[in-house]
């Protein structure tokens, strides 16, 4: 039996999004593949978004980006936080080759943990990356050009044996390797008019999804929403407070892409995740700025060229003024591209032969 070591990032929910469809159709291609999960991330949200076999060791892989909110980082924190991490870098690197000795791995997969990487080369077995951000890149404007943390993490992405790049993605030089590979993108298995029926709507009823993903909603006038009367709105995690009429939390049962197909309209932040899901649904985004975030300019300007998105300023999000721009972005005469997607399967092929060839 062949082992392969899963490391995803705790940083949001989008690392394993991205990573969950491959390892699903590695599985299907290969069900005497050994999974094993190396992240922080909490086990229902493993269980979530699964549908194979697999067994988790809990730790912290990398520090992401602190948050204060969905679309506000805490770059202090950030700073203080990866210091901290890679202070004892190579101690970190070498209990993690032990762990990887230890289980019998054959094969790392990261996303995007450089850790990951150096302890793969350590361990003498080869690493394979998945992602559409790296953290040399997000940390690059934070440091110092030389700082022991970037270095450490490029020598990591220079161990890696290959990259796979994902459409949406920021550039990632440190990565000497890369390949690119179609969309990862979850969609919902049960039909749109079931999924309205279910919530109370009726086909005419204009819905907006309010998402932003793993991280806390920015504060914003919730009860001016109540204003929009000819929108429906829907919250994963609404505030305890009393809702307005228009606008109910996620019924249990549903998922998050069971509430994309069924909304005509999603209020969030740029991010991979969101932005491949509404693509694969051809939903219209309204989008909250992350102007501090390095992941943010490449974002907007795929949305700009590419979809029928809208730009919401802060201010005006913080206000519950929404009217305008879920009008621009119902209404924008700029439909998605083709959607190249299977990225998974093909992901899934590539590590296939890297295990068994």
């Amino acid at each position: 039996m062949k082992t392969i070591v899963a490391y995803i990032s705790a940083h949001g929910f989008g690392h394993w999004a991205q990573t969950s469809p491959v390892l699903r159709a590695l599985h299907a291609r290969d069900a005497d593949i050994r999974i094993v999960l190396r992240t922080g991330l909490a086990g229902p949200i493993l269980e979530a978004r699964s549908g194979f076999p697999f067994e988790v060791v809990p730790g912290q892989v990398d520090v992401g980006v602190i948050q204060r909110d969905a679309a506000d980082e805490d770059f202090p924190a950030t700073i203080a936080a990866v210091e901290q991490f890679h202070r004892n870098w190579h101690e970190r690197v070498d209990e993690e080759a032990r762990f990887l000795r230890h289980v019998g791995a054959d094969l790392v997969l990261s996303n995007i943990a450089p850790l990951a990487f150096a302890a793969a080369v350590e361990a003498g077995v080869p690493s394979i990356g998945i992602a559409s951000i790296d953290w040399h890149a997000i940390y690059a404007p934070l440091f110092p050009s030389r700082h022991f943390s970037l270095d450490q993490i490029l020598a990591a992405h220079r161990s890696c044996s290959l990259l796979l790049k994902l459409p949406l993605d920021m550039p990632t030089p440190s990565f000497p390797r890369q390949r690119s590979i179609g969309l990862i993108a979850g969609r919902s298995e049960l039909p749109r008019q079931m999924l309205r029926q279910r919530l109370g709507y009726a086909d005419d009823d204009r819905l907006a999804l309010i998402m932003f993903g793993g991280s806390t909603v920015p504060a914003f006038h919730l009860e001016a929403l109540a204003e929009l009367r000819d929108w429906r709105f829907i919250m994963p995690s609404p505030p305890a407070s009393k809702l307005p009429a228009n606008v109910q939390a996620a019924p249990d049962g549903l998922g998050m892409l069971d509430l994309i197909r069924a909304s005509d309209a999603i209020v969030c932040k740029p991010g991979y995740g969101i932005l491949s899901e509404a693509w694969m649904e051809a939903r219209p985004l309204v989008y909250v700025p992350r102007t501090a975030f390095p992941e943010y300019p490449y974002l907007r300007d795929w949305l700009v060229a590419n979809a029928p998105a809208c730009e919401l300023g802060r201010r005006a999000f913080q206000a519950g003024d929404w009217s305008g721009a879920l009008r621009a972005a119902v209404n924008a005469n700029r439909p998605y591209p083709p959607c190249t997607a299977g990225g998974e399967n093909e992901a899934a092929a590539i590590i296939h032969a890297a295990l068994t060839g």
